[in-house]
This record gives structure tokens, C-alpha cells and sequence, in this order.
């Protein structure tokens, strides 16, 4: 069985274990403030994931997840969450941001090593234009052409 089918069925197989992880929080509509101090006024509470509180808003189209970090074990018990998704989340956030690290790092390194193959492929360039300037003249493949706009001119 070639790769690229059998990795969807990895994925629709996987869908339940995840799903598994979240608490249906009912749609109950509340108002809440976060540790930040914004207050989330008449928003209706979907699902918990295992990074936070899935929300959208009543009176619109729109919502978004706040952060367990952000809202206190308090209210957290209120809507019969473990709070120990806190730290399920901060452990979550954390090897997502080594992830990012690694990933960014990786980005650099290919970017200045890309930055030095140019600087010397310019270089050898350079040293062959000085050297047999002919025949660098004749392997250039820059555009000659003129791209000055042309007026138009009436005749009388």
C-alpha cells in the first residue's frame, strides 16, 4: 500500500485518542475574567482541550481559547476541569516552544549557509572577471537590455 494512503488512516485512527481528551463544557453561556484582568462577557463556553477553553461569542460571529495559565483553578473546578491541565498545558506550551527553537535555528543555519554559497559563488565570479575577463564577459547572464521608458512622441 503506497505511504500517502496509509498515512490519512494513521490520522482518522488517531481522531478518537484526541478527542478523548476533551471536556464538553455544554455551551454554558458566562462571564469571566482572567488572571490578565480581561473580562469575557456573555461568551459561551464549547469544550476544554488539553491547552485550554474553547469559547465562542454570543452576540456575533467569532471566539477563541484562553489559556489554562490564564484562568484560575477556581473557576476551572466550577466547569469540572482537572486542574492539572495547568500543567498538562505549560508542559504542552513548553515543548512546543523547544520545537519552535529548533525549528528557527534550523531556518538561520540554512539561511546563512545560503548567504555564503552566494557571497562565494560573487567571489569566484569576481576572481574569473578579473582573471580572463573575456570569457567572463561571455558567460554573464545578466539582462543588457535597456528599460528606460520610451516617451511617445506625435509627429507634425
Amino acid at each position: 500500500m503506497n505511504r500517502l494512503h496509509i498515512l490519512p488512516l494513521v490520522w482518522l485512527l488517531a481522531l478518537p485518542a484526541f478527542a478523548d481528551n476533551d471536556i464538553d463544557l455544554g455551551g454554558k453561556v458566562t462571564t469571566f475574567t482572567n488572571l490578565q484582568g480581561r473580562v469575557y462577557e456573555n461568551v459561551r463556553l464549547e469544550h476544554g482541550t488539553l491547552d485550554g477553553v474553547i469559547y465562542s461569542v454570543t452576540n456575533g460571529v467569532g471566539g477563541g481559547m484562553v489559556k489554562y495559565k490564564d484562568l484560575s483553578p477556581d473557576f476551572l473546578a466550577d466547569l469540572n476541569i482537572p486542574t492539572n491541565r495547568i500543567q498538562i498545558a505549560a508542559q504542552r506550551d513548553k515543548v512546543r516552544a523547544e520545537q519552535k527553537a529548533r525549528y528557527d535555528a534550523t531556518v538561520r543555519a540554512l539561511a546563512l549557509k545560503q548567504q555564503q554559497q552566494l557571497a562565494l559563488e560573487a567571489s569566484n565570479a569576481l576572481a574569473q572577471a578579473r582573471t580572463n575577463p573575456k570569457a567572463a564577459a561571455a558567460t554573464d547572464n545578466t539582462d543588457q537590455t535597456d528599460t528606460t521608458p520610451k516617451t511617445n512622441r506625435r509627429k507634425k
